[in-house]
């Protein structure tokens, strides 16, 4: 049975999981040089969110979401069509799923556990960087719709080894949560 675990403290067990999922789920350049020393930031930083999905208690997916004003300087030198005006926003950072659970729903509930905890955060704005080779940009879309603000296309997202992705922003409310695209 799948759960979802939001954790708002560092603990190491969940760093070497994250850890264990990156290597799992993305090739190695595009991982982060130190991951552990970024990860434990990452968890130690009480305005990021992270979650985790559970098989059985094994880690099986993680998403961060972190607020848009500390990342947009950074992603400005690889999208310079990101301004500061998404100072109210959550940025989707990574979302890292096991191979062998991809396409069973842990992308949904990852992206719809985080969207009702951060609006527990007075946020209701996010976006996104999304791959298109996987769907993700599509998985996005539907759980999402009718609620996109913005979406464009890039051609080659520079932290993905040129790989396309599209760049995505939407407003959530409990509402706006297409809970039925949940498999």
């Amino acid at each position: 049975m799948q759960s979802i675990e939001i954790v708002t403290k560092y603990v190491e067990r969940e760093l070497a999981d994250i850890l264990m999922l990156e290597k799992e789920c993305f090739p190695a350049d595009w991982q982060y040089p130190e991951a552990a020393e970024y990860y434990a930031s990452m968890l130690a930083d009480s305005e990021n969110v992270n979650i985790f999905l559970r098989d059985g208690g094994e880690t099986v997916g993680y998403l961060l979401a972190r607020p848009f004003k500390s990342v947009v300087q950074e992603l400005k030198e690889s999208d310079p069509e990101l301004t500061d005006k998404l100072e109210a926003f959550y940025y989707i950072e990574t979302i890292q799923i096991l191979p062998s659970y991809q396409g069973k729903g842990g992308a949904r509930r990852l992206l719809i556990e985080t969207s009702e905890a951060v609006m527990k955060h007075g946020v209701n704005k996010f976006a996104i960087h999304a791959r298109t080779t996987n769907g993700l940009n599509q998985i996005i879309k539907k759980v999402f719709a009718g609620f996109i603000t913005l979406t464009r296309e890039i051609d080659s997202w520079r932290w993905a080894n040129g790989e396309p992705y599209e760049y995505i922003e939407w407003e959530s409310n409990a509402s706006a949560i297409n809970t039925d695209s949940i498999k």
